[in-house]
């Protein structure tokens, strides 16, 4: 069986996680809220610790599967791909939860509203998306339980599986030969391609971008915090 993989990478050319922390750090946060602060700064570490167990999960995953010449299998790096990507769908879930949470508060200045919750139509993440990662979640939260009351079905894994379609190729030299595309991991019943928790993960980095661009530029005695004119134009 030859072995592919499909798993889209997730870039963050700006990298607004290191520009949001070092905003909140030197000029303060753009709120006062302690509860804005709090979700906001939840929702930018969950985002930062998703997207590095995603890449992370990615690379024990290939090193699994295409071991150096000559070299065994390195069975653990699997369980670290496997490790990495419970973790990845948890931290997704959390800063989905986050966000939800941090657009329904009713005391958003107006210039907050306007970047967090002006996007037509919503991000999918807040959506039916972050419904599956917690179906997902939740799955793997209590997957113990099932297997202790004798609830789990034989066909199915008690693990995060990294999984694809598998079909036969057309080379005379290897006869009967597959491939396989990995290109998603299976929870039970619950699978999401890795193409999605790509795009997921880009609409949450986006708008880690956009707290971003919220917070204030600087500082002076006279006037305290010192805010972009727009904070949106300031993103872009």
């Amino acid at each position: 069986m030859i072995i592919a993989f499909d798993i889209p990478d997730v870039p963050a050319p700006t990298d607004p996680f290191i520009g949001y922390w070092g905003k909140q750090a030197f000029t303060g946060h753009f709120s006062e809220n302690p509860f804005v602060i709090t979700l906001t700064s939840t929702y930018v570490r969950c985002v930062f610790a998703a997207r590095e167990d995603y890449l992370a999960a990615a690379q024990h995953l290939r090193n699994y599967n295409t071991p150096a010449p000559g070299q065994p299998v390195r069975l653990s790096e699997l369980y670290r791909c496997i490790t990495r990507f419970e973790s990845c769908i948890t931290g997704m879930y959390l800063a989905v939860r986050s966000m939800r949470e941090l657009r329904k508060r009713r005391d958003l200045s107006p210039r907050e509203r306007a970047v967090l919750c002006g996007t037509r139509p919503k991000p999918r993440f807040v959506g039916s998306a972050g419904e599956r990662l917690g179906r997902m979640r939740n799955q793997m939260q209590h997957i113990e339980e099932e297997l202790a009351g004798g609830k789990l079905k034989d066909d199915l894994p008690i693990m995060i599986q990294p999984t694809g379609p598998e079909a036969p190729v057309n080379d005379p030299v290897n006869p009967g030969q597959t491939l396989k595309t990995i290109d998603r991991v299976r929870v039970q019943e619950h699978e999401v391609r890795f193409a999605e928790l790509a795009a997921w993960l880009a609409e949450m980095v986006d708008y880690v971008d956009r707290l971003h661009a919220l917070m204030p530029i600087g500082w002076n005695s006279t006037d305290g915090k010192v805010f972009a004119p727009s904070a949106e134009a300031t993103s872009a």
